[in-house]
Order: structure tokens, then sequence, then C-alpha cells
């Protein structure tokens, strides 16, 4: 079984001067980035690969999360910097054909929309699937059973298997 991991980063700090993309994490996001990590290790995931948008934030939430769940080391994607599900579902296309795991740590609306999109209504959890479709908040995290090769893999392609945030591991209320 493959899965795809889908991470939205943890809560970021309020735009400055400096840009968008040089936001670091605010001091919520450092505590419920951790809570995400602690559900990957209890559901036993190791990702093989982890892809990560170049941005600040996602870089702190990558880094925080692997302190944790002893991830591997990430690669570090500009393509994946507020990408779309389009561009972002053709990166996955990229993974190589033997990899069972992959992580994928990125912002919104292109992560929500490539879980909603991937999801298979028949093969996935509808609870979490509700979920996903009401709410994908900062630190949200979906994991997905992949039904195809990696470079097939389109809508439908996929089952919803967990969807989990920080509220729901009861960290506190979820925020955009």
């Amino acid at each position: 079984m493959k899965q795809l991991i889908i991470l939205r980063h943890a809560k970021a700090a309020p735009q400055d001067q400096s840009g968008d993309h040089k936001r670091p994490l605010a001091q919520r996001g450092r505590e419920q980035a951790p809570l995400i990590a602690g559900k990957l290790v209890e559901l036993g995931i190791k990702p093989e690969i982890v892809l990560v948008s170049t941005a600040l934030r996602t870089r702190e939430t990558y880094d925080l999360v692997a302190a944790v769940a002893g991830l591997k080391p990430a690669e570090f994607a500009d393509d994946i910097y507020l990408a779309s599900s389009q561009v972002l579902l053709r990166r996955l296309k990229k993974v190589p054909p033997r990899t069972n795991s992959v992580l994928l740590i990125g912002h919104n609306p292109g992560v929500a929309d490539l879980v909603q999109k991937l999801s298979d209504p028949a093969e996935s959890d509808g609870k979490a699937l509700k979920q996903v479709h009401l709410k994908f908040p900062t630190s949200a995290c979906a994991v997905l059973e992949v039904l195809t090769p990696w470079s097939e893999i389109q809508d439908g392609d996929c089952g919803l298997k967990a969807f989990f945030t920080p509220a729901t591991l009861g960290g506190g209320a979820d925020e955009d």
C-alpha cells in the first residue's frame, strides 16, 4: 500500500515588510506542529520522501515535525510554494515508482484542493472526508492510500484514511 501524507504548514506570523515567502511560524504554530508529528509517530508513518515548499513557514514546520517524527531529509522545492492542486499533482507524478510513502508540506488552497480531488468517496473514511470539505486549517494532516502508480495518479485515485488537526488532537482551536 502506498501512502500520501499531505500536511498544511503550521500557523504563521502575520505578513510584514519582509514578504510572504519569509513569514516565520507564530508561537501557536510552533506549539501545534509537534502534536501532528506525535500523531504520525503513533500511526507508524515514516515517509520515504518528504517534499516541502521553500517558504520559511513550511521549512520551520518540517523542522518541528522532523524533530519529533525522525523524518528523512526533505527535498525543498520552489514549485510547491503556493502551488495549485494541479501543480502539486504534476509533482507527485514524478515520484519514483518504488516509493511507498510521501509526505508533502505545502499551502492552502492547493493542499486542501488536492486532498479533495484525489479522494474517492467510495474508498475514503466518510467522517474524514466531510471534515476536509468543511475546513483544512493550519497544521491539518491528511493520510491517503494511493491506489495507482505515482506516474498515473489522478483525481479519485486515493482513499482518504485519516484526517487530523491540532484541535482533534487536543491542541486548541484550529486556525486558518
